[in-house]
């Protein structure tokens, strides 16, 4: 029997797709429905394990699927901080520029109750820069959730990119069933 493919590398590939859509501006929207970004990355993790897996390999289990998963969620921490950091010091807040134009210049805030406009207007007011403890605070952030989400990530690819000859075996057949000695009827 052949031994199983790595782990580290079809993780890293997930994970540079999760920390894709964790730093990078526009595509971090992803994540804005329940981390679609961090499930895809643990998704695609599992993905690119089973493209390696051979006939003759040991059943793939959804143990190492959820270690798939976790793992891209902790190196898509670490690639989406390092992008986050990249471009804030590149070319600054972008997203808060843009949201800041759209609310501004297309007339939202006059439209909001004065309590909204208040606190929206103290949120867009200062532009962000970068940060050593503001890199580090989303760092573990992304540390908590990126597994997480991750692991869910990887139990779905699991169920969908499952090899088919362990889809074969079907469920074990059930047990006989004794033939009953009951006495009703018989005199």
């Amino acid at each position: 029997m052949t031994e199983k493919p790595g782990k580290i590398l079809p993780a890293l590939y997930g994970g540079v797709i999760t920390g894709a859509t964790i730093g990078l501006p526009f595509l971090n929207l992803l994540n804005c429905f329940c981390c679609g970004g961090v499930l895809l990355g643990g998704l695609l993790s599992v993905f690119f394990y089973t493209r390696d897996l051979m006939p003759g390999m040991p059943s793939f289990e959804s143990g190492e699927a959820l270690q798939l998963g976790a793992l891209s969620g902790v190196f898509g921490a670490v690639v989406g901080t390092f992008l986050q950091m990249v471009v804030l010091l590149s070319i600054g807040d972008f997203g808060r520029e843009f949201l800041s134009s759209i609310v501004y210049d297309g007339g939202i805030i006059d439209n909001l109750p004065p309590e909204i406009a208040d606190a929206l207007e103290e949120e867009l007011g200062a532009p962000e820069s970068f940060s050593f403890f503001g890199t580090l605070a989303s760092l573990f952030v992304w540390l908590i959730i990126g597994p997480l989400f991750g692991l869910l990530g990887g139990l779905i690819g699991h169920v969908i990119f499952k090899p088919k000859s362990q889809l074969q075996g079907g469920p074990p057949a059930a047990p006989p069933v004794p033939p009953s000695t009951s006495t009703t009827g018989q005199q």
